[in-house]
Parts: structure tokens; sequence; C-alpha cells
């Protein structure tokens, strides 16, 4: 196996699942974040080292594809790389499998900040450890979302205690959790994701609301996009969008 790309094995427990019993999107992308973080630790340029450096890491962009997704007890494994970074950007790219059979795979886009000034540091000039892969790359990365007009507000969220992370703000995988909760239920049980994607456009604190909207209008839309405005700030705090098909 190539050095440069990681794997790791998990098994889909009830801690994981959704209602269909199945690994859900809230559940896989902490399973991501989770690899990641293994990854970066094994180059060491995770979590300490950076604080260390007083910068950390921060997700930008993500986009998933999912042709399957697996089932309580299943065992998948979650394969992921760099490939060489551009300037302030940083590319994380994963593979998911079961049974040597892909499941899904995600491009993420990262960029490092300064601990206390919150400003952008130029990946190559951080004290960094990156073993890019240079022989494959996925044929798609996330890209800006542009939000169609036909958006209507569906609910307001508080930021609360459990939704930070060690950067003490909100963690990339409880925006997905917004996402989830701003759907139907009825949604949730005729249809099924396909592709997700989301641009994390500021930072959300604790104690702030978000003003989260969509554009699902009826069952029928299979392609839906939703933002959440932060009242504090009056920023744009992310622009999602989900694809999904009927079960």
């Amino acid at each position: 196996m190539d050095k440069s790309i990681f794997e790791i094995d998990y098994k889909i427990r009830s801690v994981n699942i959704n209602t269909n019993k199945k690994l859900g999107l809230f559940g896989l992308l902490g399973l991501l974040q989770d690899t990641a973080s293994e990854h970066a630790d094994h180059l060491d340029f995770g979590y300490e080292t950076m604080k260390e450096m007083g910068c950390f890491w921060v997700l930008v962009r993500q986009k998933l594809k999912m042709d399957i997704w697996p089932k309580w007890h299943d065992v998948i494994t979650i394969k992921t790389w760099t490939i060489p970074a551009d300037g302030f950007y940083a590319v994380r790219e994963f593979e998911i499998y079961l049974n040597d059979k892909k499941l899904g795979e995600c491009s993420t886009t990262w960029m490092i900040l300064g601990d206390k000034d919150r400003k952008p540091i130029e990946v190559n000039k951080a004290r960094s450890y990156f073993t890019p892969r240079t022989d494959f790359q996925l044929d798609f990365q996330a890209k800006k979302i542009k939000l169609p007009k036909d958006i209507d507000v569906q609910r307001k969220i508080e930021v609360k205690i459990s939704d930070l992370d060690m950067n003490r703000h909100v963690n990339n995988i409880k925006y997905s959790q917004w996402v989830l909760d701003t759907i139907p239920f009825e949604y949730h049980k005729t249809h099924s994701i396909a592709e997700y994607e989301i641009n994390f456009m500021s930072e959300t604190f604790l104690g702030d609301f978000i003003v989260c909207s969509s554009t699902l209008h009826n069952f029928k839309d299979d392609e839906v996009y939703f933002s959440g405005l932060n009242e504090r700030t009056s920023k744009i705090a992310f622009i999602s969008k989900i694809i999904t098909h009927e079960k």
C-alpha cells in the first residue's frame, strides 16, 4: 500500500445508524472526520501539533457521493489521502468500501487559520508533513455552491455547547445535522441522499442563532438547497445542496 494512503475499518454500530438501520449522512461524516484526524496525527500535523504552531485546520468545502449506504453491523473501510497543496488550500479525498466494493467517495477542501487572528496561513508555509498522493485523484472536487432565489425560511437554531468542537466553534458535522433536521420526516422516509455538498462561509459560536432556509417545496424535489444565516453577524454561515432519489 502506498504510504500516502491511510485506511481504517469501522464497524457500524447502533450509535451510528439512523431510523432506517443504516449509516446515515451525519454518522458517515463523523467517521470521515475521525479518519482525517487519525491520518493527520499519524503524519504529525494533527490538532496538537497545529496548536503548538498557533493554528488549526478548518473545513471549507465538502462533497460526498454515495451509491449505497452501509447497514447496521457492516464493517466498512475508509481510505484517505491528500493531494498536492495549492496556496491556502489543501484537498483531502476519501473512498468508502464494503467487502472491497466502493460505496462512495468524498472530496474535502481545508484551510489553516491562525489561532488568535483567524487569518488564513499558506499551507506550504506551515510546518507540515504532507505525503501527498500523486498517482490518482477523484474526478470531482467540492466547488462554490450558487444559491437559488426560491429559498424559504424553515426554522431557527440556537448554537449549544454540544455543537462545539475543540476549536470552540460549531463542528462541521453539526451543520449536516441542521440540514437533516430542516427536512420533513416524511421526505426522509421516501428519499435517500445520493450527494451532499456544503460550503462553510463563516464560523458560528455558542449562543449564535442560525436561521435555516431551504428550497424544499414538495416531495418531488430531488435537488434541494439549504442555507444558514447567522443573526448575530448577518453573515451566511453555510450553503448546502443535496441530491436525492426515491427509495
